[in-house]
């Protein structure tokens, strides 16, 4: 699941579902070690999302800073 163009939503729900695999005991080791490296992996283009939308958030506002709005 190395789709760069899954939303951060389904990231997260898939992060979801891992979690819920780690919980289970049932699960094989091999299973768990390809889970965890996938975590983590989500994790990573999950923090450079939020990142980079946090960026864009503050050059937005850095655009407004010192514009008057018409009040009407």
């Amino acid at each position: 699941m190395a789709d760069e163009h899954i939303s951060y939503e389904q990231k997260a729900q898939r992060l979801d579902e891992i979690l819920t695999r780690l919980d289970n005991s049932d699960t094989p080791i091999d299973e768990l070690a390809k889970d965890v490296k996938e975590g983590v992996r989500l994790i990573r283009e999950m923090s450079e999302t939020l990142r980079n939308v946090e960026l864009e958030i503050k050059d937005a506002f850095k655009e407004l800073d010192g514009v008057q709005l018409d009040e009407t």
